[in-house]
C-alpha cells in the first residue's frame, strides 16, 4: 500500500468507544504505539492480567457467524475485521489494541471512524523494513462458486466481485495505495438483508445492529439509508477482505482477486498461505540487541547495567541473555577477592534488569522505570565466577497493567546456576 517500505505505528494512542455490533457490549478501545516487529497484538483489559491475544493465523477460530473473531488460550475476540482493515488501510505494522470487551464498537459500520482517529495522532516511522506476503507464483482457493487468487505484483491491487439476488451484481478493482483505502474503501459501511435479520437474531447475534451502523436492504433492493456510493455493497466487501488478510501481520504485494467470498472463506485462505510456507512467521529469537541498543530502554550504567546482550526475546514473553564476567568486574574487588565469585543477588539483579527490559521494550515508553516488587523461591545452584558467561532466561508468567511476575534461572555452561521467581513494578520517572 504505498511506497512505504518501514514499519509504523502510531505517533500516540487513541480511543474510540462504542456498542459492539454482534454481542451490543459497551466497549471502549485504546489503540497504542508499539515497537518494531511487534505486530499487532489486542489486550482484554477487562480480563485479570490483561491477557494477550496476537493477530495471527493459528489464533483465528470460527466462534460467531459473519464476523472475524481470534482465541489464544481462553480469551477471544471478535468481529475485528474493520479495526484490523483500518489498520493494514493505515499501514500501521505494530500496535497495541486495548479493549475491556469481546469485540470492538460498531460505529457507523465502517472503518472511517478510525482512520479519522490515526489521522488525528499521525505516523512514526522506524527505520526497519516492512515484511510482505510475496507470491513467485499464482496461489488460489477454490470452493463451489468462491474463489481468492493472488497474482505475484509489485503492488497491492484489488479485485473483488459481488452479487446476490436482491441487488445487481457489483464489480470493481482498486489499487490499494493510501488515498485510495481511505477515500474510497474506509467509507463503505456494512449492510446486511431484511430477510437476514430475523435468523440472525435466532442465532444470538447482531444484538448491537441499528440504522446507524447497519445499512439493511429490502427485498425490492431499497436501502434504509442513502448509500455512500452506488457500489458501496462491493466496496465494505473489500474493506472486510483487507481486515481478514491483516491476519497474517501483514499485506500482500499481489493482485487479489476475490469472487464472492466472506469472513470464514478469507481466514481459511490466510491459514492456507501459512500452510505453504507463504508467510514468514520469522521473528525476533534471531535478533541480537547490542549494549547500546539495551542502554536505549534501561537506565542502568556501568557498573550496574548487568546485561551485555540479549540474544533472544518475544514481545510479551520472554528473553534470554548474556552477561559476561571478567577478573576487572568491580563486584570482584571486595566480594572474596582472593577466591572472586559473583553475589547471587546480582545474578538475581540480572535477572530483573532483563525482565524490565523486555516489558519497557514492548510498551515502547521512555519515561518509565521497571522496579523489583518480590523476590521468591531463590536458588542458588553454582558459584559464578570470573571468565564465565552467565546465560539469563526469564519468563513473563502473568501480567497485569503495571506490574509483572516472572520467572528467571542463570545458567553458566548448561548448568544451572540460579534460579528465582520475582515481579517488576513499572512507574514513571517522577
Amino acid at each position: 500500500m504505498g511506497n512505504v517500505e518501514s514499519q509504523q505505528t502510531l505517533q500516540s494512542e487513541i480511543t474510540i468507544s462504542g456498542i459492539g455490533l454482534m454481542l451490543g457490549e459497551q466497549v471502549e478501545v485504546t489503540v497504542k504505539p508499539a515497537p518494531v516487529d511487534y505486530g499487532i497484538v489486542f489486550q482484554r483489559t477487562d480480563i485479570p492480567g490483561i491477557p494477550n491475544v496476537k493477530v495471527c493465523p493459528e489464533n483465528w477460530v470460527d466462534v460467531i457467524p459473519r464476523c472475524t473473531s481470534l482465541q489464544q488460550g481462553d480469551v477471544t475476540i471478535s468481529s475485528i475485521e474493520h479495526i484490523l482493515s483500518a489498520l493494514a488501510g493505515y499501514r500501521i505494522d505494530n500496535a497495541i489494541v486495548e479493549m475491556n470487551a469481546q469485540e470492538p464498537p460498531a460505529l457507523d459500520g465502517s472503518a472511517l471512524p478510525y482512520i479519522q482517529k490515526f489521522q488525528e495522532v499521525g505516523l512514526a516511522q522506524s527505520d526497519s523494513p516492512r515484511k510482505y506476503i510475496e507470491v513467485s507464483e499464482p496461489f488460489a482457493v477454490c470452493e463451489d462458486n468462491k474463489q481468492l487468487l493472488f497474482i505475484p505484483s509489485d503492488t497491492f491491487e484489488v479485485t473483488f466481485a459481488y452479487d446476490h439476488p436482491n441487488v445487481s451484481p457489483q464489480f470493481a478493482t482498486w489499487e490499494m495505495s493510501d488515498e485510495n483505502y481511505i477515500n474510497e474503501i474506509a467509507p463503505a459501511r456494512s449492510f446486511c438483508f431484511e430477510s437476514e435479520i430475523e435468523a440472525l437474531q435466532a442465532l444470538g447475534i447482531g444484538k448491537g445492529a441499528s440504522y446507524d451502523n447497519v445499512v439493511v436492504v429490502g427485498t425490492d433492493g431499497e436501502t434504509s439509508s442513502d448509500l455512500r456510493f452506488s457500489d458501496e455493497f462491493v466496496r465494505h466487501k473489500t474493506l472486510d477482505l483487507i481486515g481478514d488478510l491483516y491476519l497474517a501481520g501483514y499485506l500482500p504485494r499481489a493482485r487479489v482477486v476475490a469472487m464472492r467470498t466472506g469472513h470464514t472463506f478469507h481466514a481459511e485462505f490466510v491459514k492456507a498461505l501459512s500452510e505453504n510456507g507463504l508467510i514468514d512467521f520469522s521473528n525476533n529469537a534471531d535478533q541480537i540487541v547490542e549494549a547500546q541498543d539495551i542502554y536505549r530502554i534501561l537506565p542502568h550504567r556501568h557498573p550496574m547495567c548487568l546485561i551485555d546482550r540479549v540474544i533472544e526475546y518475544e514481545n510479551g514473553k520472554r528473553a534470554v541473555g548474556i552477561k559476561n564476567l571478567t577478573y576487572n568486574e568491580p563486584i570482584f574487588e571486595g566480594h572474596f577477592p582472593s577466591q572472586p565469585v559473583m553475589p547471587g543477588v546480582l545474578q538475581v539483579e540480572a535477572l530483573a534488569q532483563l525482565g524490565a527490559w523486555l516489558l519497557l521494550h514492548e510498551i515502547g515508553k521512555e519515561d518509565q522505570l521497571g522496579y523489583f516488587r518480590s523476590i521468591t523461591n531463590a536458588t542458588f545452584r553454582r558459584m559464578a565466577i570470573p571468565g564465565d558467561q552467565l546465560r539469563l532466561e526469564i519468563e513473563i508468567v502473568q501480567r497485569r497493567r503495571n506490574l509483572a511476575r516472572i520467572t528467571g534461572e542463570v545458567y553458566v555452561g548448561d548448568a544451572l546456576a540460579t534460579e528465582a521467581e520475582l515481579s517488576i513494578a513499572l512507574a514513571s520517572e517522577d
